[in-house]
């Protein structure tokens, strides 16, 4: 947990102040209410989609990376497919067509192979 070095004075009515006491009550002597006012606080910065550093904003930033790369990796594998066809002189469809059915009966089995030569993270 993070050390908590900054201290805020907040102001608020009679009525927030008992609920507060109420829902730091229900939870016991586990949770103050300095802790509720804390998650309050984080859950709010977290729903701040367009702050830098929020963790919705990091979510998005990475899923969208992740859309431009899925996008980037299926154009360039369908050019590399068109290019091989063209090679090799396949103007039936009949080599990719059978590459795709090789790809779905034996894609697991390959990757397997694939990940156990690579070296373990941290000796590269």
């Amino acid at each position: 947990m993070a050390t908590k070095t900054v201290r805020r004075s907040i102001s608020m009515t009679p009525e927030m102040r008992d609920l507060l006491a109420q829902i730091a009550a229900k939870h016991g002597r586990d949770v103050s209410e300095n802790d509720l006012i804390r998650d309050a606080i984080r859950h709010y910065l977290d729903q701040q989609s367009d702050v830098v550093g929020s963790r919705r904003h990091f979510q998005r930033s990475l899923q969208a990376r992740l859309d431009r790369l899925e996008s980037t990796l299926t154009f360039q594998m369908l050019m590399l497919t068109f290019l091989l066809a063209t090679v090799l002189g396949d103007e039936s469809g009949e080599a990719i067509d059978e590459a795709m059915a090789a790809a779905a009966r034996d894609g697991e089995a390959l990757l397997k192979q694939i990940a156990a030569l690579r070296p373990p993270k941290g000796d590269a």
